[in-house]
């Protein structure tokens, strides 16, 4: 696990891969998250498709992806989703250079701002976007919920 870790535009073509790595990823979360995350539904036409549409970056370690995300263009601003960082490889930075990445994607696009949503059932994720500079901006509730069961929350790029 000593490889260094590069960070690239993900591909079309490497949506399967993508979507087994978000669904190990996420695999933690089960049980903490209600209702349970939608990537455990996704599809690999689905994920393929975002990635023609909008984009992505993933992380490779060697040969082994390690971490990725979607970016998309969204009113005026971004949209990042499903980060996911291999168990094995958490703690080291990923995440953050993936949404660096992101970020960068965005801003190359003259796009003013990043929003994101992360579930409020998850402290540390939430406290990773916060050390980033996001803030919340809103609450979202999942259908069938009478509370929110997530935050929205933004960046503004300079």
């Amino acid at each position: 696990m000593g490889d260094t870790v590069t960070i690239r535009a993900a591909v079309p073509k490497e949506a399967p891969a993508l979507l087994d790595l978000m669904r190990r990823a996420f695999a933690s979360h089960r049980g903490r998250i209600v209702p349970e995350s939608s990537v455990f539904r996704e599809t690999v036409e689905v994920v393929a498709r975002q990635l023609e549409e909008g984009g992505g970056f993933i992380a490779v370690a060697g040969s082994v992806l390690v971490g990725c995300v979607i970016a998309e263009a969204k009113e005026g601003g971004a949209y990042l989703g499903r980060l996911a960082v291999d168990p094995a490889y958490r703690r080291r930075g990923i995440a953050r250079r993936l949404v660096a990445a992101a970020e960068d994607y965005a801003y190359r696009r003259g796009l003013d701002r990043v929003e994101l949503n992360v579930r409020i059932a998850l402290p540390d994720n939430i406290a990773l976007f916060a050390a980033l500079g996001y803030r919340e901006t809103g609450r979202g509730t999942h259908p069938g919920f009478a509370e929110p069961t997530y935050l929205v929350m933004e960046k503004a790029l300079e």
